[in-house]
């Protein structure tokens, strides 16, 4: 499993990609140029690419001359039991998903992140009722072990992960603390593992200026140059890491005055920022970035089209999440007219279209008219491909890996209902919740 996520939902299951799509609408309406929630979709992000297997790992401006201390208000909480899931599919190209309803005490629904490094894979997922973050390991990639926490080798009681990937074949984990209310409190901390078991702390991110305010996470990217980690909203500061063992804190105007990043993620050729730009006293546009090593970054941001079919409105957008591809990417958005989705596509990160209509799921309709500017079901990628999924009746769904061609799935068992958008791309399929129930719907390869 790679982290992924879709337009509803959030994988991380709190900060700033738990807020309510009317918060966003009502962002929109005075105009803040915050990070805000992903509309029509999610789960998560902090999100780092792992096809270059360089985990994203939280910086520190100097290496401290030891790992931080366990925080003393630390308690345990109740941690999910074993499970077991299907490897993924011979084929890394999928012909079709075969679903089922999972067990409402089924640990693989909360699962949101799978990352494999010599024979080995470890997954981490959501603790119900609670603000941390569950750790399973396996050396088969079916059978899962839960990992205890709060021992001298394990990870702190109720650490809030926000990222996990591998570096030159080792695991690292980027967390947040938690109060056991509120998600992403400082300070980030990195974790590494030879084995998946046992994990040491290390290159805590300072408080100040790097730490991400509270309840918003860090967000974070793996590239062809390594790691860059950045705090969201206006005035973000960023680190970076060829290694991630040696950190150098990028200058406080790497990103261009009055860009408010949402989004970070790493590809083949670069790293791709998204979010919105405000200058005077316009409202602020949809707009992005791209940085070839993660260090230098443009002076002034791509404005994306504004309006739905595409035109260069002059209302207020903003690029919330972005979906990688082996070879593209789709960045989704709000603007234009409350309640309005919308997307864009790239090849490279650099050169933008709109997507009106939201292809290959099309917008959501009333009988034979279109009665809304929303896509009709989920999107959600992991790095390496792009999944659209329309649950419910007639239930479809597509693959892709550029975001432009899209190949249908085969559907087949216990398709998940209409109100199915909360989805999670894993290595070996696909999770999908509609809040209360969730289904995992097994990859088949061609």
């Amino acid at each position: 499993m790679t982290d992924g996520f879709s337009f509803q939902g959030s994988p991380a299951g709190g900060g700033r990609r738990d807020v309510m799509l009317v918060l966003a609408l009502a962002l929109v309406g005075v105009g803040i140029t915050l990070a805000i929630v992903k509309p029509w979709g999610d789960t998560g992000r902090p999100a780092a690419s792992t096809r270059p297997d360089i985990a994203a790992a939280s910086p520190s401006a100097a290496s401290p001359t030891g790992p931080p201390a366990v925080p003393s208000t630390s308690r345990p909480v109740q941690l999910p039991g074993a499970f077991t899931a299907p490897s993924p599919p011979e084929s890394p190209d999928w012909a079709g998903l075969t679903w089922r309803r999972l067990a409402s005490d089924d640990p693989l629904g909360a699962v949101r992140t799978e990352v494999t490094a010599g024979g080995t894979s470890v997954a981490i997922g959501d603790i119900t009722g609670t603000t941390a973050t569950a750790v399973w390991s396996s050396t088969d990639g079916t059978n899962w072990q839960p990992l205890e926490s709060g021992t001298s080798t394990t990870f702190w009681p109720n650490l809030s992960i926000i990222s996990l990937a591998t570096v030159s074949g080792r695991f690292v984990a980027v967390s947040e603390m938690n109060d056991y209310v509120m998600r992403y409190l400082p300070p980030v901390v990195a974790w590494a593992s030879a084995d998946g078991r046992s994990w040491t702390p290390a290159f805590t991110l300072p408080v100040d200026p790097l730490s991400s305010p509270s309840g918003w996470a860090a967000v974070v990217a793996a590239g062809p140059h390594g790691l860059v980690v950045a705090t969201v909203g206006l005035g973000s500061r960023l680190a970076t890491s060829s290694d991630g063992s040696t950190w150098a804190l990028s200058r406080a105007n790497a990103l261009p005055a009055g860009f408010a990043l949402d989004e970070l993620e790493g590809t083949a050729s670069g790293y791709v920022a998204i979010g919105s730009w405000k200058q005077g006293g316009g409202p602020a546009r949809a707009a992005t970035l791209w940085s070839a090593d993660g260090r230098r970054w443009p002076k002034t941001p791509i404005l994306l089209p504004a309006g739905a079919s595409g035109s260069d409105s002059q209302a207020f957008s903003n690029a919330l999440t972005l979906n990688v591809g082996d070879q593209g990417m789709i960045a989704v958005g709000i603007g234009g007219t409350p309640f309005s989705a919308l997307w864009w596509r790239s090849a490279d990160g650099q050169h933008w279209q709109a997507l009106p209509g939201f292809p290959p799921l099309g917008p959501v309709k009333c009988g034979a008219s279109t009665c809304s500017l929303q896509p009709n079901g989920t999107l959600v990628g992991d790095g390496h491909r792009m999944v659209a999924l329309r649950p419910g009746a007639n239930a479809t769904g597509w693959v892709s890996t550029d975001g432009q061609s899209w190949t249908a799935l085969r559907f087949s068992g216990d398709v998940p209902g209409a109100r199915a958008s909360q989805a999670t791309l894993l290595p070996g399929g696909v999770l999908l919740s509609d809040g209360t129930t969730s289904w995992f719907g097994q990859a088949e390869g061609r």
